[in-house]
């Protein structure tokens, strides 16, 4: 196992290259990205990473625990000692995003648009769970990747932590053809609706 410091040492030294992880050939971008894993690993097994552009001129690095409230604050306790470094902006736990389009999952490719959501709680429990409702269900339902695709789009739409903390269970059903009729509402106002429903506590 490593440090913090020694992880940020080790990217100190090797980031350039990671800010042109979309101009390179395929074979060797797969080659760094292995390569950050296994640094990444080093510290923490349970963690992950995204890359990405944020502007021209700034690149972020988000630490994931993969909804893991258990190695939150590993993620944390990283980002916490990362070095002050152009053009990098470090981010511990996925950030809430509200311009999701689409999100897909190695053989899936689900539409947000398309998605509903149902609120499920138990009596006798606060605990919120959600029924994600979308079309075609009875075409994808047994696609072993679908289940990891809603708590990733979950996470994304709603944020790492407070998708992990606040909503305790999800599963899928089929679109009824009058969602709202139903009770359903569309899956990019969940934050407003876990917020309503926190306050309501």
């Amino acid at each position: 196992m490593i440090t913090a410091q020694q992880f940020w040492q080790w990217f100190k030294e090797i980031n350039t290259a990671y800010t042109f992880l979309n101009t390179v050939e395929a074979d060797v971008k797969e080659k760094l990205l292995d390569n950050f894993l296994e640094q990444l690993h080093g510290y923490s097994d349970q963690l992950y990473f995204e890359i990405g552009g944020h502007t021209d001129h700034v690149t972020e690095l988000i630490i994931t625990a993969a909804g893991n409230a258990e190695y939150f604050g590993k993620a944390e306790e990283l980002i916490s000692q990362a070095p002050v470094l152009a053009p990098w902006i470090f981010i511990a736990l996925k950030p809430a995003a509200n311009d999701l389009s689409k999100s897909s999952w190695n053989s899936l490719e689900l539409n947000i648009a398309d998605l509903w959501f149902l609120p499920l709680s138990r009596a006798g429990s606060n605990d919120l769970g959600i029924r994600i409702a979308l079309k075609n269900y009875e075409l994808i339902k047994d696609n072993k990747d679908l289940l990891a695709l809603l708590y990733i789009i979950v996470d994304t739409i709603h944020g790492e932590r407070s998708a992990a903390l606040d909503i305790k269970h999800i599963d899928a059903s089929p679109l009824p053809e009058e969602p709202r009729e139903k009770g359903l509402y569309p899956i990019e106002k969940l934050p407003a609706f876990v917020s309503y429903y926190k306050s309501r506590k």
